[in-house]
């Protein structure tokens, strides 16, 4: 939607810059985080099982590849959170509640699809009892985040012929703010992109901690059979 179809005559107020500089700095701040030593140990030290030697290569790489796209879904994730809060900002000025209440909302969202991520795991556990999935908490936020993309995609790509118009996946995503979000903002672009990171976050992470180690003839470091150790230990 641009500035001359809105029925309002608003004009945007967030620089074209701003949405995308916002979502390199949070894609930034996550892969740091998940980066960090501290969190690479936890990690990488909660698997008692023994491993043999090729797979422990094999999963060392796998999981390089799954948590850098932990890290960006949450990136992206936090992007599409906070971006209406700083639409606001751009409105009505920042604000030391304004900031914190944007904080609030980005860990709140965040924690809810972890929390979610959390109980499947748990209630697959129950299902099939010979299996622990096992997860590092940093891999639970990050599956919480990616599987946020599968909803995601199905409402922001949406066909444009819907009620809602032009801009039907940007209002089906943000509720009864899309049409003004879209017209502070000018272009909707930065949305789409967090989109396809999200996306292209679940498919990597699909592949290199599932089908890669399946074809490989190893075991998802996901499921840790109860009882079983995998191979020889190195």
């Amino acid at each position: 939607m641009s500035p001359a179809e809105s029925p309002i005559g608003l004009v945007p107020v967030v620089p074209r810059y701003a949405p995308f500089v916002l979502l390199v700095v949070l894609e930034a701040l996550a892969v740091f985080a998940w980066l960090l030593p501290l969190a690479r140990r936890r990690q990488g030290g909660r698997d008692p099982q023994p491993w043999c030697a090729r797979c422990v290569r094999l999963h060392e790489r796998t999981e390089a590849i799954g948590g850098t796209a932990d890290a960006l879904a949450v990136g992206a994730l936090a992007f599409l959170v906070a971006l209406p809060f700083v639409a606001a900002a751009y409105e009505s000025g920042l604000t030391l509640a304004h900031a914190v209440l944007t904080a609030a909302a980005v860990a709140g969202v965040i924690a809810v699809f972890a929390e979610a991520d959390f109980f499947a795991r748990a209630v697959a556990a129950r299902i099939w009892p010979r299996l622990t999935w096992s997860a590092a908490p940093a891999r639970i936020v990050g599956g919480g985040a990616r599987w946020f993309g599968v909803i995601l995609v199905l409402y922001l790509f949406q066909p444009r012929d819907a009620l809602l118009g032009g801009d039907a996946g940007i209002a089906g995503l943000f509720g009864a703010l899309g049409p003004r979000l879209a017209v502070d903002l000018g272009s909707t672009a930065a949305i789409v992109v967090a989109a396809v990171i999200i996306a292209a976050a679940f498919i990597a992470a699909l592949l290199s901690r599932w089908i890669v180690p399946l074809i490989s003839g190893s075991l998802p470091t996901a499921l840790v059979p109860a009882r079983e150790p995998h191979g020889t230990a190195p």
